[in-house]
Parts: C-alpha cells; sequence; structure tokens
C-alpha cells in the first residue's frame, strides 16, 4: 500500500476530462434504465445500520467516507442512489461514461483519478466533503491489486473528520465475471441481497503515515470481515 501524498503535478492539472459522445450519452442512459430496473427487483435487507448510525453522530458535520471493494459496487449504487454522494471518476473516456451513469443516478461527480489529475481529484473529494456531503470510494479501485486498500479514503477522513465506514454486499444469485480484476459481481432479477456497515474507522488530524498505512490494513481487514458476515445473513 502506498501512503504518499500525491505531489502535485503543474501537467496533470492542466489535463481535461474526456468529453461525452453522443454514443456514450446513449449508453449512459439505457445503463440508468437498466440499473433501475435490475435493482428494483432486488430484494435488500441491509443490516448494521446502528454503525452509520454511530458513526455520523462522532464525525464532523455528521459526514461519512464510505468505503467498499471494487466489485461490489451494483447493489451498493442502487441503495444509494438520489443522494447525492460524492463520487470521484477518472478523467479517461470510461470515466466519462461512468460520470453520466452516475451523475444520472443522483451522485456528486468529481472528476480525477489516482493516475491522472490526482491531485485535482482529492482536493475536489475533501472540499465536497466539508462541504457536507458524505463520500464513497472503492478502496482497491480503479484497477487494484485485488482488496488491496489505497490510501484516498484514509487522506480524506483525515482532512475533513469525517468517519470512514465499511460499506459491503452479499448476493444470492449472481453471476460472478471471474475474469475480470475485480470479480465483478452482477445480481439476478428478483434475487435476495444484504448490505452490510460496519464499525466506523476515524483517522485522526494528526496521523503518521506508519500509521495510516496499518489504519488501511485494518480497513481491508473488516471489509473481509464483514462480507463474510453479510454472506453468512443471507
Amino acid at each position: 500500500m502506498t501512503v504518499d501524498t500525491p505531489n502535485p503535478n503543474p501537467e496533470s492539472e492542466t489535463l481535461q476530462p474526456a468529453p461525452a459522445t453522443t454514443a456514450q450519452r446513449l449508453t449512459a442512459v439505457a445503463a440508468r434504465v437498466f440499473i433501475r430496473l435490475l435493482g428494483s427487483t432486488m430484494r435488500v435487507r441491509e443490516i448494521g445500520r446502528e454503525h452509520l448510525e454511530a458513526a455520523r453522530r462522532s464525525a464532523a458535520g455528521g459526514r461519512v467516507a464510505f468505503a467498499f471493494w471494487h466489485g461490489h459496487q451494483f447493489p451498493l449504487v442502487h441503495t444509494w442512489r438520489r443522494r447525492g454522494v460524492a463520487i470521484l471518476t477518472s478523467l479517461s473516456r470510461d470515466g466519462t461514461l461512468q460520470s453520466l451513469v452516475l451523475g444520472g443516478l443522483g451522485y456528486y461527480i468529481i472528476r480525477g483519478s489516482a493516475s491522472r489529475g490526482a491531485v485535482r481529484g482529492l482536493v475536489g473529494i475533501i472540499r465536497t466533503v466539508k462541504e457536507g456531503r458524505d463520500c464513497a470510494f472503492a478502496v482497491d479501485g480503479p484497477r487494484g491489486p485485488y482488496h488491496e486498500v489505497k490510501p484516498g479514503v484514509l487522506f480524506t477522513a483525515q482532512k475533513t473528520g469525517s468517519a470512514i465506514v465499511p460499506i459491503t454486499c452479499a448476493v444470492r444469485r449472481a453471476r460472478i465475471f471471474t475474469r475480470a480484476w475485480d470479480r465483478y459481481i452482477l445480481p439476478w432479477p428478483l434475487t435476495r441481497v444484504v448490505v452490510a456497515y460496519g464499525e466506523s474507522l476515524p483517522v485522526p488530524p494528526g496521523t503518521a503515515p506508519e500509521e495510516i498505512e496499518a489504519l488501511g490494513t485494518e480497513l481491508a481487514r473488516r471489509l473481509d470481515e464483514l462480507t463474510a458476515s453479510a454472506e453468512a445473513a443471507l
């Protein structure tokens, strides 16, 4: 796990998001319809909501930073739509499509990534959280390694006073794309889903880099245990 704060790169700061094409706009409309239709058939049960409520009581301004594993996002995206949660998407063409899809589902989109526009993206997330929004990170994204926590969510919590809330899901019947690096889970219609929230993980303002690394390891452990608990609750 890398714990160094991203270094400002003047060249990356001038990068602009890839413009949306007509084909992408049409694809995004179809994707949003698909997510709403399939999501509406899922029988979702939420567990551990008391951890989310406790996190809001303890965090600055009641703000939380959701942390989840890449590949689990379909049920989570549908469950938390229309609530203005801030999401970081890349500057690439794929990021543009993702922005169109998630923005149309009621998420607040900030452009940037771990490799291109990193500083701008992280600063944008921090500013947005301080303004009063929750945020969410696929903590092993955008391209892995699989289930290895990146430091973005930890730095955001450290700078904003928000509480990190692990969130995951388990699906009774799903197509799992085993050849994808994140082993993406696509639920079948009418299946049972458990969305689980874990105990919050605070990151105090003065946390040292080596402590950040240890917190990343702890967050990974909690996410894995939480996923096992969600699967048992099915």
